[in-house]
């Protein structure tokens, strides 16, 4: 994903990632990201910062070689798990480095765009959006992700208090940059002034899981841009921080672990 000071992965952040946000949450929406994308063999599809490549993956395993699959992202190191994950001579995806902004494919060249919470960190919208466009067919079809408000997930407003209170005011803007304030008009609007047909967009609730919950309180951390002014803290002040969000999410632990609620806008619609 193109970065405005928001989700930067780096050194060990992209295995981190994979280990505990892709079984906490980020698979179930990538599946069903997929499933809502209608894709058709024959279809060229770009998945628009791609991350690690778990939308790719489900891509792959959806459609198989009867579809190319192509995942672009502005940050090296998660391109770099990507491939590792997915080996070109088993798991043919073409990972490419670039910016939604200026994207370096030629017109109409794919079918489908997916894109699972990138929008709030492109730097300009409108011009990614532009591009977005551009690269697609007449009728191609997008997909995309984007959080709702901060105030509806319980579990990262409880670590959005404890980095202000523990870490820094400036870890937790990086925090609360991937839930953006706008609503379901906002993001009509923004798709629609952009040049897309057909907007519809979904409101929908998922549920984040994973135990033990000190584990992904834990391991959840090191997938973050701010892991190493975690770590850098002393290690009572850490393991208070830790309990001071154990305690304040206690309402979303159940005896299979952490039971967050997680929403989303997710917005389909034709170039």
């Amino acid at each position: 994903m193109d970065n405005k000071g928001g989700w930067t992965l780096s050194g060990d952040g992209p295995e981190a990632y994979e280990r505990y946000i892709v079984p906490a949450f980020s698979e179930a929406w990538a599946q069903d990201m997929v499933n809502r994308a209608r894709l058709q063999g024959g279809d060229r599809v770009l998945d628009l910062g791609c991350g690690t490549g778990i939308v790719s993956r489900h891509v792959w395993k959806a459609m198989g070689e009867s579809v190319c699959t192509t995942g672009m992202d502005a940050n090296e190191a998660v391109l770099q798990k990507a491939r590792i994950l997915s080996p070109a001579r088993t798991v043919p995806i073409e990972w490419n480095h670039g910016h939604a902004e200026s994207l370096p494919y030629s017109d109409a060249t794919f079918n489908v765009v997916l894109c699972q919470q990138g929008l709030q960190y492109f730097s300009d919208a409108c011009r990614a959006l532009g591009e977005v466009k551009r690269v697609l067919v007449p009728e191609g079809r997008i997909v995309f992700s984007v959080w709702r408000p901060l105030s509806c997930f319980p579990f990262y407003s409880a670590v959005h208090r404890a980095l202000h209170r523990y870490v820094s005011s400036q870890a937790a803007a990086t925090l609360a940059s991937a839930f953006p304030p706008g609503n379901a008009d906002d993001l009509r609007k923004l798709f629609t002034a952009n040049g897309f047909r057909h907007v519809g967009i979904s409101l929908v609730i998922k549920q984040m899981r994973y135990s033990p919950l000190d584990e992904f309180l834990t391991g959840g951390f090191a997938a973050s841009p701010f892991a190493g002014e975690i770590l850098a803290l002393e290690k009572a002040k850490r393991e208070e921080m830790i309990r001071w969000i154990r305690e304040s999410i206690w309402d979303y632990v159940d005896d299979q672990g952490l039971a967050a609620p997680m929403e989303s806008y997710v917005v389909t619609a034709q170039a």
